[in-house]
């Protein structure tokens, strides 16, 4: 179902779809994600679904993006507003030696992107620590375990 963007409807469209892309990109299915935030599987379906239109909480977005380790923020981005940008780049952190690094959301993307579209575990988007080699690990989701 497609909204107006003057239609106050129109923000459930854009969040059901960051809600899906931040769902597969931590690998996560409907119904894992919908007993993570204790709510049915066909209400998450309906969230995301492009056919459908199912209104929620700002709570129930809250448990969603925390579930998803996400920000509102970016489950809030709108891609089709010119020139909206919610971060330009994601602090990624290393657990072996506390180094930090801003990787720029661009380059993100691109990982995320080609993980979503290949369905490949092993495509997970990964980064090594330029200090000791071992894994950065995003820092927003370290702070919401």
């Amino acid at each position: 179902m497609r909204f107006n963007r003057e239609d106050e409807n129109y923000v459930y469209g854009f969040v059901g779809k960051n809600i899906k892309k931040y769902r597969k990109i931590k690998g996560l299915t409907q119904d894992k994600l919908a007993e993570l935030v204790n709510y049915s599987p066909s209400f998450i379906a309906n969230i995301e679904s492009s056919s459908t239109h199912q209104t929620f909480s700002l709570g129930a977005l809250w448990r969603i993006s925390s579930a998803l380790g996400v920000s509102l923020e970016e489950l809030c981005y709108d891609p089709n507003k010119f020139g909206a940008n919610p971060q330009k780049s994601k602090e990624y952190v290393c657990n072996y030696c506390g180094n930090t690094l801003d990787l720029p959301m661009e380059i993100i993307d691109v990982f995320n992107f080609i993980y979503t579209v290949s369905n490949n575990k092993a495509l997970y988007p990964t980064f090594t620590c330029p200090k000791c080699g071992k894994k950065l690990i995003p820092k927003n989701v370290i702070d919401k375990m």
